[in-house]
């Protein structure tokens, strides 16, 4: 039986968690199903059940060019291009709000001046959020609220 690539078991473990059986790649890839069965239970696959997270986690290995399952140095090189891309966009944002207090500086008395001012910093906010969640920069899953009621 042929030995796998990282890349091929990579292809292997998202065939798997999209809802495949083992039987099926075993058939496709040439190897045994035991030895799927053995690291799929080592590595804590899926089973196809909940595939929104296998495609989470696949789509930012492509994003950032790196398997789980490679190589200790290209890991760390992929790392690095991602973190320095998340930088760029979290200096970019930085910059936004300096041009932002440059152009309408502080707290005006203008009704209209105050208004746009108002209006702009919205606008930003909702774009820089928005690119901070494309980026993976911003928590999807805020912590639960939290509620003490006392009755008395």
């Amino acid at each position: 039986m042929p030995r796998l690539s990282p890349e091929q078991w990579a292809d292997v473990r998202a065939e798997r968690e999209a809802g495949a059986t083992f039987r099926e790649l075993a058939d496709k890839f040439g190897v045994s199903d035991a030895a799927i069965v053995k690291r799929a239970k080592a590595e804590g696959w899926g089973d196809g059940t909940d595939v929104r997270e296998a495609i989470r986690r696949k789509v930012s290995e492509k994003v950032s060019g790196m398997v789980s399952t490679a190589d200790p140095k290209r890991r760390a090189e992929a790392l690095d291009r991602a973190a320095e891309r998340a930088a760029e966009v979290i200096e970019r944002h930085k910059a936004d709000w300096e041009q932002h207090r440059q152009r309408f500086g502080a707290v005006t008395t203008d009704f209209e001046s105050g208004k746009h001012a108002k209006i702009n910093a919205e606008m930003l906010t909702i774009r820089q959020r928005g690119e901070r969640l494309a980026w993976g920069l911003e928590d999807t899953n805020p912590a639960p609220k939290i509620e003490i009621k006392r009755e008395w």
